[in-house]
C-alpha cells in the first residue's frame, strides 16, 4: 500500500510541475494557442449545430414517412369503401335480374319445358290413386 500511495503523490506533483511549466515563453506561442482554442472552440460549436440539425432533419423525416404511411392508409380505405359500395349496388342489380328471370316464366312455360324437354306427361286414369281421410 505505501508503494500505492508514493505513487499517486508523485503524479499530483508531476501535474504540478507541467502547470508551471506551462508558462508561456513567446508571444507567438500564445497566438498559436490562442487561435487553437478558438478554433476548437468554433469546431465544438459547429458540432453542436451540426448535430441539432441532424437530429431535426432524422425527426422530420421520421414524422414524414409515418404521414404518407398513414395517407396511404386512408386512400384504400376510401378504395374498399367505394369498391363495397360498388358491390352491393351490382349484387342487387343481380338480384332484381333474377327476380325477373323467375317472374317471367309462367306456368305454362313450366309446362311445355317439362313436356318437350323432359318428356313429362299427366297421368293417366289408372295411375291416379284416390285417398280418403277420415276426420
Amino acid at each position: 500500500m505505501a508503494i500505492l500511495t508514493i505513487g499517486v503523490v508523485g503524479m499530483k506533483k508531476s501535474k504540478e510541475k507541467d502547470k508551471k511549466n506551462n508558462k508561456i515563453k513567446d508571444i507567438n506561442e500564445y497566438k498559436k494557442k490562442k487561435q487553437n482554442k478558438h478554433k476548437n472552440r468554433s469546431r465544438k460549436t459547429a458540432f453542436k449545430k451540426s448535430r441539432v440539425i441532424l437530429t431535426f432533419a432524422f425527426v422530420s423525416s421520421i414524422m414524414i414517412v409515418n404521414l404518407c404511411g398513414y395517407a396511404k392508409i386512408s386512400e384504400l380505405r376510401y378504395d374498399i369503401y367505394y369498391l363495397e359500395k360498388d358491390l352491393r349496388s351490382k349484387e342487387i342489380i343481380i338480384e332484381q335480374l333474377n327476380s325477373n328471370i323467375y317472374s317471367n316464366t309462367s306456368i305454362e312455360e313450366i309446362e311445355n319445358m317439362a313436356k318437350e324437354k323432359l318428356n313429362m306427361d299427366y297421368p293417366n286414369d289408372n295411375q291416379i290413386e284416390y285417398i280418403t281421410v277420415e276426420d
